[in-house]
């Protein structure tokens, strides 16, 4: 019934009372409802595997002096959203630092999965703008960044961490509304949509990194908004926090509000969310420097008092969709972006039950709604949200479709070379 009433509202666009037009408010959509829209829209990003690649990895997993040298890892497949379509090319909002300058240096083909399985390669992405950035954006180029990532920067993030990427697809894919992050007040819930790395995290059990885990399953996170600040107090224009079950790999995933927009993107986990979160499989691990008197409800109820270094700390962030617009719309590159609420075909399209199973919830002693924080691990009962082997996928010879075999070169370890 909610959603019946959402529709009508949307096709009346505004109701007379009392002779004054009122823009009525959206109805809040369903848990199931968020999650159809969220799975066709969200897509991973990561770096096309060579065969030297496959090669740095596998010795990076083994090797801890490897890992310690290079801390990030080889290859972090992230996330992102689509935003825009025209005509047979889709815009994909997410982090720049998915993209790090050393990838961008050598020129290595990206790959971009979306909900129907496929891996679009996307070739020549370098921007030729370097880190920090130089020079202007290129309207032709299918990395559109707004700041920039490299291991070599002090703090390895310079300016906003967004950015755009583009693909080209000659099917259909949903495109995700953009909304204000002004209608959306502390306390309220939030969606995090996003492709969870479980090489990432240590086991629970063993404590020990996991290694290869070729499967990945995308994740529907929840969680209530605990602060916004002005995008320029914020580190690389983070603004929104809140406390959530985010990991690695799910950053430049959506945040939408309850209505189905997307009102940010997700970036950034805290270096401390108490129990609520495992260690990371990082030498820059720093869920021990937490704050452990301290109890997590009270750190949440009082989130308005803290800086936004300490904000940073405890509380998991995403950049703001207004932030973003604010700084593409003087760029002048002019986007289809959509900023109707999703339609009811949209919503439809991917809507299937949750299964219990999958789905954990929780609440907070200070909050007395229910499910205020909680996860869902989507599972093979929607093949948008598994992807059974993502290095099989994302290898250079898969993502190069319709067209001859590039040879053994482009094998992954292990396969054969006939």
């Amino acid at each position: 019934m909610a959603f019946g009433i959402k529709l009508l509202s949307q096709c009346l666009g505004v109701i007379l009372l009392s002779g004054l037009a009122v823009t009525p408010a959206l109805a809040e959509l369903s848990l199931e409802e968020i999650n159809s829209i969220a799975s066709q829209t969200t897509v991973i990003i990561a770096p096309g595997l060579t065969p030297e690649l496959v090669d740095e990895l596998e010795e990076n997993r083994n090797n801890p002096l490897a890992r310690e040298n290079n801390p990030d890892g080889v290859w972090n497949p992230g996330s992102g959203v689509i935003i825009a379509r025209e005509n047979n090319t889709y815009y994909v909002l997410t982090v720049t630092h998915n993209f790090k300058q050393r990838d961008l240096d050598q020129n290595l083909s990206y790959g971009i999965r979306t909900s129907d399985g496929l891996v679009y390669e996307v070739k020549e992405i370098n921007d030729g703008r370097d880190c920090p950035l130089n020079g202007n954006l290129n309207p032709g180029s299918k990395l559109l960044r707004l700041g920039c990532y490299s291991i070599k920067l002090p703090r390895r993030v310079a300016g906003p961490d967004l950015a755009v990427v583009s693909f080209n697809s000659d099917r259909e894919y949903p495109v995700a509304s953009l909304g204000n992050v002004d209608n959306v007040r502390v306390s309220d819930r939030v969606y995090v949509s996003g492709w969870p790395d479980p090489e990432k995290e240590k086991d629970p059990v063993t404590g020990q990194c996991r290694g290869k885990v070729a499967t990945r399953t995308r994740r529907l996170a929840w969680a209530p908004v605990t602060r916004k600040i002005e995008p320029n107090q914020g580190e690389n224009g983070y603004s929104i926090f809140y406390v959530d079950e985010t990991r690695p790999g799910m950053s430049g995933g959506p945040v939408f509000d309850s209505n189905g927009f997307v009102i940010g993107v997700h970036g950034r986990g805290s270096a401390d969310k108490g129990k609520l979160v495992q260690q990371y499989c990082s030498v820059e691990d720093k869920s021990n420097q937490s704050f452990e008197s301290e109890d997590i409800v009270q750190t949440v109820s009082e989130a308005v008092k803290y800086d936004p270094p300490t904000l940073h700390n405890r509380f998991s962030s995403g950049q703001n969709s207004n932030n973003f617009l604010t700084l593409w719309n003087p760029l002048a590159f002019d986007l289809p972006f959509k900023f109707d609420p999703p339609t009811f075909e949209t919503i439809q399209a991917a809507l299937m039950p949750i299964n219990a199973s999958n789905l954990e919830r929780g609440t907070l002693d200070f909050d007395p709604r229910e499910d205020i924080v909680g996860r869902l691990d989507l599972n093979a009962n929607n093949p948008a949200d598994k992807v059974e082997d993502i290095y099989k996928g994302f290898s250079i010879k898969n993502m190069i479709r319709d067209e001859p075999s590039a040879g053994c070169r482009f094998l992954l370890l292990g396969q054969p070379c006939k």
